[in-house]
């Protein structure tokens, strides 16, 4: 894989593209809710049983990990080209967040789940501070700094920036990959590492000459190879007890192979050639939202757990039929209703978002920005 100035594929993108990043915030998504349906199920195979069931859901438990990157890598690919800051985007972020994270609490206490707290209340109330979503709160201090971000981005020479990606890829991924440390990484310089590695490609192109269709392909086969080192590792297990921790190894969002499988989707969805759908607009806007409600840590264990009762299912022999029907069932229903808020709720406060946003950019620029050129 080699970084060139290819600028063909680094200019804006055109209208009739559009749609076809949209598609990848829908797809990223099912494959966030088909991977929460493992990770939060409660199943728990015997160590030494190895069935179907127990191979169909490690399979898609990757897909939560791959999503986490390319929604991040679309931000990067997309934000790099923008002017200044985008305040009226974080305040309707941190809006949203609250909304749900406040109100999903507040309905629970109503049904009798759980009691009325002034401290959950302030807890609830500041979404971002108290991690109720771990993504959510990691891209709004991404977002946050973003225009720092470009602005330092934008000022690399060619062989600088690609001096900045080699660092942060040995620190980020490689280091992790062969160590299984941190290496003094977290969330947060992992975004970074992703936002400035899809503004490369933004500014600069990739020269991996194969279509869209040959680079999905190849990342849904660097998917399957990815997961038979978890049949591989847990075969080993058994023999070598200390590899019971490890069988998800490859799995984590830094690894290399994680990162080559998101990098390959991303591409290849950057390559689709499809027209400009308005209603798949639309319907892809609701897409953060599907996160938000099904991920929120009550809407978690209640669907999953009390609903669904998926952890008595380990068993079942059509658990795959489960696992189609509860995936699409939680996707839809959720994008409804972030679709119902959109146009019910948020279409009414944006107008004053705007006009605040406005008035809190010109205090900024008057303290940060006087005399700078770029607007």
């Amino acid at each position: 894989m080699v970084l060139t100035d290819n600028h063909s594929e680094a200019g804006a993108v055109s209208a009739d593209r559009q749609s076809s990043f949209e598609l990848m915030r829908i797809v990223a998504m099912v494959l966030v809710v088909a991977g929460h349906f493992g990770a939060h199920s409660g199943f728990d195979f015997p160590v030494k049983e190895f069935c179907f069931n127990r191979w169909w859901i490690e399979l898609f438990e990757i897909g939560g990990n791959i999503s986490v990157n390319v929604l991040v890598l679309l931000s990067g690919y997309f934000r790099i080209q923008s002017q200044g800051p985008k305040t009226a985007k974080l305040i309707q972020l941190w809006l949203q967040l609250f909304f749900y994270s406040i109100g999903i609490y507040l309905i629970f206490v109503v049904a009798g789940k759980d009691p009325l707290a002034i401290g959950e209340i302030l807890r609830r109330a500041l979404p971002v501070s108290f991690m109720q979503w771990w993504f959510a709160s990691t891209y709004l201090v991404l977002s946050l700094f973003s225009p720092y971000l470009n602005r330092l981005l934008r000022s690399f020479s060619r062989k600088q920036y690609l001096g900045f990606l080699t660092m942060s890829f040995f620190c980020c991924s490689l280091m992790p990959t062969l160590t299984g440390q941190d290496f003094e990484s977290n969330h947060l310089t992992w975004f970074i590492f992703l936002y400035a590695l899809a503004a490369y490609i933004r500014l600069y192109g990739i020269s991996i000459h194969l279509s869209a269709g040959k680079l999905i392909a190849l990342s849904a086969v660097c998917a399957l190879l990815t997961f038979s080192s978890v049949l591989l590792l847990e075969t080993l297990s058994l023999r070598f007890a200390y590899l019971q921790n490890k069988i998800f190894y490859f799995y984590e969002i830094q690894r290399i192979p994680l990162l080559v499988i998101s990098l390959l989707l991303f591409l290849g969805f950057s390559r689709l050639r499809m027209k400009n759908h308005r209603w798949l607009n639309q319907f892809a806007a609701a897409m953060f939202g599907v996160y938000l409600i099904h991920d929120h840590e009550y809407v978690r264990y209640f669907l999953w757990l009390d609903v669904f009762h998926n952890m008595h299912h380990a068993q079942d022999p059509l658990l795959f039929i489960r696992f189609i029907g509860e995936v699409v069932g939680i996707f839809f229903s959720c994008a409804l209703i972030e679709l119902i808020r959109i146009h019910l709720v948020e279409k009414h406060y944006m107008p004053i978002v705007y006009r605040t946003a406005g008035r809190i950019d010109q205090i900024t620029a008057s303290l940060f920005h006087q005399g700078d050129s770029e607007k």
